[in-house]
């Protein structure tokens, strides 16, 4: 039985005649079931797939060895052919000697343990006509792949394009923003793109995962089922195990990326567009990007963690940042944020800093004293940026360029011009040349208005909050919580639409926040008793644009207009309405 099953897993099977039927007068006489059946599709196996960004010759296959890797573990990729196709085959196994774990266990109970364990892999680079792929099996595998290479699109080029659009099974999706927050989402039955919440402007999908019922696949054609398909950076998917099959197989998959159209529920996915490294504005990105790095609080620049790496980073103890001509040598830490990585590049030249963060590294260990190495990436991988050129909007994710696409960016207009097309019943003075700044222009708005009560600059410190946040600026007749800003860039208005989300968060959730804002309000000049039931339920957002320009769609800057969309999208879900005014200028 068990040899059985094996033999269906991984290779061709024979199906069994069917039972003779006894109660046939003639036994000779053929039946159904007795005809000659045909073989059954060869075996499969969930292999990783990954297309590359080299020339389908041996040389070029070559090139996307990841040679340090190869040469530190002690591997040899050696010339084969796969049904007449050029291949390099690689594998090995790295031998742990002493598992970090043993001295614990030995210093709990006092019992010697002296355990050590292997980690295995292979890959074939093949070269399919007019496409190199590379097949990556066990732990190590994918890292014998040379990053730089692999094209980022492939996996969720033909995911979009293949998959039963009412059975998405996993989502993964990262935050658009400098905070580089992923979330991961699963219903094991699958269900609709639409009921997973997916913010299409807010949010890029890295990696989606489904069915997929393609009769020229092997797998399916094997089962006469769906089989399961994970598009991202790779795509995950059974193979054929017979050389003939397995070509068959990527020809198929080829055609699917080139042929076919994305599924309408899917196609906003393929919004997000690949900027190449040939595009005239690369270069004026890449100056930015190094000037920022010599900023100690650099503008719309974050850290992430690279898409390949999410699923080791709960087994990581440490990590050792490495980047030449900073002037620093290789620091070990506990976590990865900016700060640690900016330490790297402060003290670089200009024109060093983003260059020595691509030359550089970022090691991940299992262990807090950075001896059982995971993984090395470049460090500039887990470097994020926002960056407006012109009309457009580019996003740095993982050492490349995107450009969010025109239906993103008119979705997003169409938003943010219905939100600032509802009426307020706030009215404002306007900001007047002898008012510097917005503490003076509070000041003068609470003494127009004396149902303004001022709280600029009125800390509320609480036990989530001890070094104090502000409720707002000016609290309105009816407890309004408006937010007052002149904006000059896209920086501040970013800053005052996220603190309208943490003071709304912090009265809603926090007594002592509640109970604060109370008293500080009672004792202003302009005070009175808000009552011990008080929760936000309405904030305005109060911005005074340079040269006395309106506040609309077109005039407020991209990335103001994803954190207002954002903003708005976390009030509404706490049943808080948002408004914007615009502040008149004098």
């Amino acid at each position: 039985m068990r040899s059985a099953m094996n033999r269906t897993a991984t290779g061709p099977t024979t199906r069994p005649s069917g039972r003779k039927d006894r109660r046939r007068t003639n036994p000779q006489q053929p039946t159904l079931f007795d005809s000659p059946l045909p073989p059954a599709p060869p075996g499969v196996y969930l292999t990783n797939v990954y297309r590359l960004r080299v020339p389908p010759t041996p040389d070029g296959l070559r090139e996307a060895l990841n040679v340090d890797y190869l040469r530190a573990s002690g591997f040899e990729a050696v010339a084969r052919q796969v049904a007449n196709a050029p291949a390099l085959l690689v594998h090995g196994t790295v031998p742990r000697l002493r598992a970090d774990w043993c001295d614990v266990l030995a210093g709990l109970t006092g019992q010697e343990v002296d355990l050590g364990y292997s980690s295995g892999g292979g890959a074939l680079f093949l070269a399919v006509d007019e496409r190199a792929y590379a097949l990556a099996y066990g732990t190590l595998g994918r890292f014998m792949v040379e990053h730089e290479v692999i094209d980022p699109t492939f996996g969720m080029s033909f995911a979009v394009r293949a998959l039963l659009p009412s059975e998405i099974r996993q989502v993964r999706r990262r935050v658009v923003g400098t905070s580089g927050r992923v979330d991961r989402s699963l219903v094991p039955s699958g269900q609709p793109i639409r009921m997973y919440g997916i913010d299409k402007w807010g949010e890029i999908v890295g990696q989606v995962c489904g069915r997929t019922d393609n009769p020229r696949l092997t797998v399916c054609r094997r089962t006469g089922k769906p089989t399961r398909v994970e598009g991202g950076d790779a795509l995950r998917v059974h193979l054929c195990v017979e050389p003939d099959g397995l070509l068959a197989d990527l020809r198929e998959i080829e055609r699917v990326c080139q042929q076919e159209s994305p599924l309408a529920d899917l196609e906003f996915i393929t919004q997000i567009r690949p900027v190449a490294p040939s595009d005239p504005r690369v270069s004026g990105l890449v100056a930015t990007l190094d000037q920022w790095l010599g900023l100690a609080d650099p503008p719309t620049l974050g850290v992430a963690v690279p898409g390949d790496l999410v699923a080791d980073i709960e087994h990581v103890g440490s990590y050792r940042i490495q980047v030449p001509k900073s002037g620093q040598r290789a620091t070990l830490a506990a976590e990865l944020d900016l700060a640690a990585i900016l330490a790297h590049t402060g003290r670089a030249l200009d024109g060093d800093r983003w260059t020595g963060l691509r030359n550089g590294k970022v090691t991940l260990f299992a262990d807090a004293g950075g001896t059982e190495e995971m993984v090395s990436t470049r460090a500039s991988r887990w470097i994020t940026a926002e960056v407006a050129v012109g009309a457009s909007h580019l996003m740095l994710h993982e050492d490349a360029w995107y450009e969010i696409g025109d239906r993103h960016r008119e979705f997003l207009r169409q938003e943010i011009a219905e939100i600032l097309a509802r009426s307020s019943d706030i009215v404002l003075p306007p900001w007047t040349p002898d008012l510097a700044d917005e503490d003076a222009y509070n000041r003068a708005a609470s003494s127009r208005y004396p149902r303004l009560v001022l709280l600029d600059k009125k800390l509320l410190r609480t036990a989530q909050h001890r070094r104090g946040i502000e409720a707002c600026d000016l609290l309105g007749p009816d407890g309004e919580l408006i937010h007052v800003k002149r904006g000059s860039s896209s920086a501040p208005l970013s800053h005052l639409f996220a603190q309208g989300i943490t003071s709304v968060d912090a009265l809603r959730y926090e007594k002592d926040a509640r109970t604060r804002l109370i008293e500080v309000v009672r004792q202003q000049p302009n005070g009175r008793d808000l009552g011990r039931d008080f929760r936000p339920r309405k904030v305005v957002y109060a911005i005074a644009l340079g040269a006395g320009r309106a506040v609309t769609a077109d005039s407020l800057f991209t990335f103001a207009q994803v954190a207002l969309y954002r903003a708005m999208k976390t009030l509404r879900s706490e049943g808080v309405e948002v408004e914007v005014v615009g502040i008149p200028p004098a």
